[in-house]
């Protein structure tokens, strides 16, 4: 399980392209995105290093 903040993640939109950016490296990933709190976790096989770049990829700024 991977718990990353994501400071710019401001609405749905944005949770939405960093859980499709998630699911483009790990079909099988199951992501859950808090807008209030602007967490992310993510249940996938990969590290966490491939997450933030993913995140990172997509726009976005992961801690």
């Amino acid at each position: 399980m991977i718990n990353l903040t994501v400071p710019d993640m401001a609405c749905s939109a944005c949770s939405e392209t960093i859980t499709q950016a998630i699911l483009a490296l790990d079909q099988q990933a199951k992501v859950e995105a808090n807008l209030t709190t602007k967490e992310v976790t993510v249940d996938t096989h990969c590290s966490g290093t491939e997450i933030k770049t993913a995140i990172a990829s997509a726009g976005y700024t992961p801690t």
